[in-house]
Parts: structure tokens; sequence; C-alpha cells
């Protein structure tokens, strides 16, 4: 069903506890040492948190501020590129003030640049269609209790192809 809703693979969906788990699954599960995120100044606490450790372990991390509509500008995350940049993770629509971010776009220069694409879209589920099999995106977090499912359930979309380090070994 989840993967019908989101027009991918079954075999792409992984459930987890809610979207902080799947978003630390991705951050985790993606950088090491020496790498490079991207991401707004304005996630939701499980990415901007995570983030402020990864710094800690010798990820460096650059936070996109939203422009004065609230958005994020694909050309700031292009702007902030760099050779060791591994990842992008802006989230699909603002938790506090509802605005929808430029996924398409932003995905594309990600693909360009070679550069794996994480979306929170806990905000968006549920409310508009997603279709994985024709976007850019890489990773996607859901959370259930958003769209009228249970508190404590969550899911990951992780496009076929793509690895992570297990967090649990």
């Amino acid at each position: 069903s989840i993967s019908n809703i989101l027009n991918c693979k079954s075999s792409e969906i992984f459930f987890t506890s809610g979207g902080s788990e799947s978003n630390n699954i991705i951050l985790k599960g993606l950088l090491s040492s020496g790498d490079h995120l991207i991401t707004s100044s304005y996630e939701h606490p499980s990415i901007l948190a995570l983030s402020n450790e990864l710094k800690e372990q010798g990820i460096e991390v650059t936070f996109i501020r939203p422009n004065q509509d609230g958005l994020i500008e694909p050309q700031k995350i292009k702007k902030a590129l760099k050779e060791n940049t591994k990842l992008v993770s802006i989230m699909y629509v603002n938790n506090e003030l509802g605005t929808i971010n430029p996924m398409d776009e932003i995905g594309e220069i990600c693909h360009k640049d070679n550069v794996l694409f994480h979306t929170d879209a806990v905000q968006y589920i549920g409310k508009e269609k997603i279709n994985l099999s024709d976007s850019k995106i890489d990773f996607l977090s859901i959370g259930a209790h958003k769209f009228y499912g249970p508190k404590g359930i969550g899911a990951l979309y992780c496009k076929s192809g793509e690895k992570l380090h297990p967090l649990i070994s």
C-alpha cells in the first residue's frame, strides 16, 4: 500500500518507528568523516540535532537559510556543493510555515553532480501525490501519524541500488 502511494517498488520501502528514525538512518548510514552534508537551517530537530553531532565526527555541514518566502532556493544548494558533498537533505514541506520546497529542481541539481538527495516528507505525505519512480529523490522519510496512521510507525524509501551502512552490526 505504501509503495503504491509513493509510486515505487515495495522492495524500496523499509518500516521504522517514525520520521526521526528514518532521518537518522539516512544521515548515519551514509555519511563518514570527511564527507559534506547540505541541509537547511529550518529542518526538523531530528536532522538539526544530528547534523551538529555529525560535525563533531568530522563531517562538514552547510546549513542553507530559507528566503523571505520560507523556501530553500535551489541555486543556494548548487552554490554550496563541494567535491566532498555526499548528501543533500531538505524537508519537502516546512512544518511551521507550510512552504513546499522545489524538490524537482533540488533533485536535478543533486543528480547532475552525483550527490545523493534525501527529503523528510513527513509533512507532505497524504496531502499530495508523490511519484518516486519519476523523481530524483534517493531517500524519503515519512511518519504514519501525519496521515491518520498510528504514532510510532514510519517508513523510509531507499531507491534501488543505494546502499547504507548498517546502524547495528
